[in-house]
């Protein structure tokens, strides 16, 4: 996955949430040595909060309940 690529996700799906991009990155990093998964720290637009999805959870939900997707703009991708 590109940083340049918009994806739809749930907003319901999301792990964390902050409007400081380094709180943020940092609970993906806690949330990624725990499950040993793909994290993805998104943004909506400027004045929205970063939001923290399991890549994963995120992407089989997506399928599931396209109605209530929201774009997001990937932003960081930690899996390693």
């Amino acid at each position: 996955m590109s940083m340049n690529e918009d994806v739809f996700f749930n907003p319901g799906q999301s792990i964390a949430s902050d409007y400081d991009y380094n709180k943020a990155y940092i609970a993906a990093q806690v949330y990624h040595q725990k499950v040993e998964k793909p994290v993805l720290v998104v943004k909506e637009e400027n004045d929205k909060p970063y939001i923290v999805f399991d890549e994963k959870a995120a992407i089989e939900e997506e399928y599931k309940e396209k109605q209530h997707a929201k774009s997001y703009k990937i932003i960081e991708r930690i899996d390693d």
